[in-house]
């Protein structure tokens, strides 16, 4: 816990102006020399996010229960893929993220936990957008909710795993350097073994195996809280408000005592 807070102190306190620059240039810098320039921050998800709607709603429309529109499955699913696709964004950067920047690493004097700070910033603008418009379509078919005044903690407590991974997938990838592609072949199969596109009914008619594997991946705890939150507007998943913050913490305070130990030894690694 002393290793996270002073982490915390530097980037919320002495450093908070610097990590704000560096993710604006980060988000500017990753579409430089396209046409639309950092306008394409705020159209991919918003592609992304019309394509699983037409899948969902007008290709493969899927109901949420009987009688069901398929647009209320639709914003059921989009409701959890925007936070896994923030999240797989940011671990598949992490890798990379201390070894993009060696020079800065070396030098004694620079703060170098901005940096997995300010790459978390950044990826939270799609998912801005993202929750904007779902939120939208969620309101327009399944209503209004108090539930949904829940987002902003949720989106507090995603924030504490991100950058949690961040630390800890950041220091491991300045010695395994491999790592970039073991998670991005993680994140491109987790799609598939969470509860994102795999409605309630589907689930219910699973293998009792496989429902019990969805169950233990943490990341599925992750996905509920979103579901219940914007869509379902009832905790209809009591455990996932207990494990998400939980393993959320863990995460955090894990990535913290890693970065901290290994710190000393990133600059003669690279």
């Amino acid at each position: 816990m002393r290793a996270l807070l002073e982490i915390l102190r530097s980037i919320l306190g002495r450093n908070r102006e610097l990590v704000f620059e560096l993710a604006r240039r980060e988000v500017t810098e990753r579409y430089a020399g396209t046409a639309l320039g950092s306008v394409w921050a705020f159209v991919t998800p918003l592609l992304t996010m019309a394509i699983y709607v037409g899948l969902f709603a007008f290709v493969f429309p899927v109901r949420l229960g009987e009688g069901g529109s398929p647009w209320l499955g639709a914003a059921l699913i989009l409701s959890g893929i925007v936070p896994w696709i923030t999240f797989a964004d940011c671990a598949t950067r992490a890798p990379g993220v201390l070894l993009g920047h060696r020079a800065l690493v070396r030098q004694v004097v620079f703060p170098i936990e901005v940096l997995p700070a300010k790459t978390v910033a950044a990826c939270l603008v799609p998912q801005l957008v993202g929750t904007m418009v779902g939120l939208t379509i969620a309101c327009a078919t399944a209503g209004l909710s108090w539930t949904q005044l829940l987002l902003p903690l949720l989106w507090v407590i995603q924030i504490m795993l991100m950058f949690g991974v961040m630390l800890l997938l950041s220091t491991l990838g300045v010695w395994l350097r491999d790592l970039r592609e073991i998670v991005s072949f993680l994140a491109n199969i987790g799609l598939y073994v969470a509860p994102i596109i795999l409605l309630p009914q589907i689930i219910a008619g699973l293998p009792t195996l496989a429902r019990a594997a969805i169950s233990a991946n943490p990341f599925s705890h992750m996905v509920w809280c979103f579901h219940d939150a914007t869509v379902l507007h009832t905790f209809a998943h009591p455990w996932s408000w207990l494990v998400f913050p939980m393993f959320s913490v863990i995460v955090l305070v894990a990535g913290a005592s890693v970065f901290t130990k290994l710190k000393p030894a990133m600059g003669e690694a690279m």
